[in-house]
This record gives structure tokens, sequence and C-alpha cells, in this order.
């Protein structure tokens, strides 16, 4: 009898164990949420992303095409854009089948990354979305939705019309990810003056300055002599400090290294004088390479297509490195110039 009474608590017991466990993976809610877009994405002004790995970011809208990480420093516009037209283009492909459902439902709750979409003024989120595995043709994502604090008691398999992959890679949680790559940024039609100053290449040093609007002056500073500049040659040249972007910033590098960097001879210096009177200031140095490097047979001295840059933009903490290709046009010699310029009589 206690041998009987014994199998019966284990078997109750058991069955208890087994229905946890199946089960607490599974939404307890019984409706289906597959809205899981929205289709006024202006209205978004947060977004929260939580991964597996415990890593989580913040990115906040300050203006209406601006936006923060963590409120500290500008989000990539790139990818927040990404985040923005997928939530807004977002549709079922296909439910989940019966033969793969419990697979799916075990595989988001075990590993996932949860993402909150908060709208303006709202403290709760509108929609979360768990996002998990691809589906094995990867042209799907797998999918779970939260409304008003309750799980979708369904997955669903995920897509945009017209796009093919993966939709998790759009949303990471690395916030050094996420930091807009910009080295300095402003309004064209803002800046007064541009001073160009070469302190290692054979170019012309220069400034441009906007005296009325659209009529700008070109002075070759080794002489001080004075031209009118052609609106179309000083608008394009104006618009390209508009948004300036480094490759990557030196994480690895030694602080003693990179202080011998700083103190050594500028490249290029820019002055950007705004018209409320602000200053922005660019210096770009020579990158080191490994002694006894060459290229094609001659022995290099600094590396030939990339720089570091100092930008009071960002300040002294930041180390950004640029690509010449990309930085090279904004540091041209008075040359480029004055080809259609008339002397000032």
């Amino acid at each position: 009898m206690k041998n009987l009474i014994g199998l019966i608590v284990v078997l109750v017991l058991g069955g208890i164990a087994y229905w946890m466990y199946s089960s607490k993976d599974k939404p307890v809610n019984t409706e289906v949420y597959k809205d899981f877009a929205i289709e006024d994405t202006a209205k978004v002004d947060k977004v929260f992303i939580t991964q597996a790995d415990g890593k989580s970011v913040t990115i906040s809208r300050r203006s209406f095409d601006e936006w923060m990480v963590e409120g500290k420093f500008p989000a990539r516009k790139d990818a927040i854009q990404l985040i923005l037209k997928t939530l807004h283009d977002i549709s079922i492909q296909a439910p989940v089948s019966k033969e793969t459902f419990d697979w799916v439902v075990k595989s988001i709750a075990g590993n996932h990354t949860k993402v909150e979409f908060y709208l303006e003024g709202k403290d709760e989120p509108e929609k979360v979305w768990y996002i998990g595995e691809a589906t094995a043709s990867r042209v799907g994502t797998y999918m779970l939705l939260e409304k008003d604090g309750k799980k979708s008691a369904k997955p669903f398999i995920t897509h945009l019309l017209m796009e093919r992959g993966y939709l998790g890679t759009r949303f990471f949680a690395d916030k050094t990810l996420w930091k807009d790559r910009i080295v300095m940024r402003c309004n064209p039609r803002e800046i007064r003056r541009i001073e160009v100053k070469h302190q290692s290449d054979t170019l012309g040093d220069f400034s441009i300055e906007q005296y009325e609007k659209d009529r700008f002056r070109l002075t070759d500073l080794s002489n001080n002599q004075k031209q009118e500049l052609n609106p179309e040659l000083a608008i394009p040249y104006f618009k390209l400090f508009s948004g300036v972007y480094y490759e990557y910033v030196d994480k690895k590098t030694p602080s003693e290294q990179l202080d011998s960097i700083y103190l050594s001879p500028e490249r290029h210096n820019i002055k950007l004088e705004l018209m409320d009177g602000k200053t922005i200031e660019l210096k770009a140095y020579n990158m080191p390479v490994r002694e006894g490097a060459t290229l094609n047979g001659k022995l290099l001295t600094h590396h030939p297509e990339r720089m570091y840059v100092y930008s009071s933009y960002l300040g002294e903490k930041e180390h950004p490195i640029v690509q010449n290709l990309t930085f090279d046009p904004l540091v041209p010699g008075i040359e480029e110039f004055t080809s259609l310029t008339t002397v000032e009589k």
C-alpha cells in the first residue's frame, strides 16, 4: 500500500513537473497577434533592444530625423532608418507549421532578441517583438508579438515583401556599432568661412568666405590675394561639410602612441567659422606604419590610404581614422578653385 501511495505521489509530481516544463515557454494568452507593423513610424520615439547575451541599448528620438544612443551620442541614421522601414513594411509570410510549432516556441523562448517600440508620450511599449531564428530557407524569420503586456498564442514567420534575408541582424544591442560614424556635421548655409592649410603636402593654403548669401570670396593665404569665387564651385564644396564620417575609431593603440601621433605635425588643418560665431576645427595626421613597410618597392613613411583625425566636434577622447579617399575632397589646394575665378580689383 505504501509503495502504491509512493508511486502515485511520484506520478503526480512528475506530471506537474512535465506540465511546468512543457508549458513554461508557451504563451498563456489565447489571443493571436500578427499585426507586427506600425504604419505611422513618425510616432515612434524610442526603441529598446535586449539580446540573449544580456546586452541592451536604448535608441530615442531627439528630433524628427535625429536619434540618440542612451541619450549620449547620435545614432547611426542608416541603422535607425532600416529599423523603422522594417517596422513599417513587415508582414506575415506564413504561419508556423504544426510540426515545428513546439520547437519554434521553445527556440524563441530560449534565445531571442526582444525589441520594444514606444510611441511618443507613452510609458508602455506599443508593441514588443520577440525575434527568433531564421527559417531553413533563410528568407523568413520566426517572431512572436506582444501587445498590452500579453504575448500572442502563436508565433509567425515574418518577412519583408520584395526582400530576402533574416531580419534579426537589423536589431543589434552593441552600443559601439550603434554610434554614428560622424566626425562633424553642420548646415552648409550656416558656414561663413572655411580655412584650409596643408603642413606636409605641396598644396596651396586658402580660405573661402561667404560674405553675402551665395556670394563667395577666395583668399590665397600665401599672399593674401583675394578673388571672387564662382558659386558653382563654392556651394558644392561647402556641402561636403554637411556630414564628414570616419571609418572606425582606434581602440587598440596604446595611449602613449596615440599621444605621439596627435603631437606630430598636422598634415591638414581645417577651420570652419559659422554664422553664429562658433568654430569647428579638423586636423588630419599621418598614420604610422611598421618600420620597413613598402609599397611597390618604395619605403613607406606613413599609411597611404588612411589618416588619424582630431575633431573639435567629437573632442579629444575619440581617435577616429578616416579614409583618404573620402577625406581628401575636403582638403584640396587652392589650385582646384583658381581656374574659374577672377581677381578682385
